[in-house]
């Protein structure tokens, strides 16, 4: 019973940021800078954490990453095709941009 507690318990920020993802890619008046900032931020905070040994830490700010990445594509590709279609490759561009991002940090600090 713990162990599945521990599991969503570390799966639940993921879906938290999907749907916050959503909801803001539905918003018309956000503007792109809001999801640029938030990428780079906690692109930035992903690389500090194993600098000061919070390992364990690193996955929440990539899923917050993933989720302003998803968003950030989507407004940018929602002005060139059909929403339906950039949620789609928003989401596939999010997930590439989350697995590439472990990589990177597992490489650089042995994660």
């Amino acid at each position: 019973m713990q162990e599945n507690v521990m599991s969503f318990v570390n799966i639940s920020p993921l879906f938290i940021a999907i749907i916050i993802g959503f909801v803001v890619s539905f918003n018309e008046n956000t503007s792109v800078k809001v999801p640029a900032i938030v990428v780079i931020i906690s692109t930035i905070i992903s690389f500090l954490f194993p600098i000061f040994n919070l390992k364990s830490w690193v996955t929440y700010p990539v899923i917050i990453s993933e989720s302003a990445m998803f968003v950030l594509a989507t407004m940018l590709l929602s002005q060139k095709m059909k929403k339906w279609l950039a949620w789609i490759l928003g989401v596939a561009i999010g997930f590439a941009w989350a697995i590439g991002l472990f990589i990177l940090l597992g490489v650089t600090f042995n994660i």
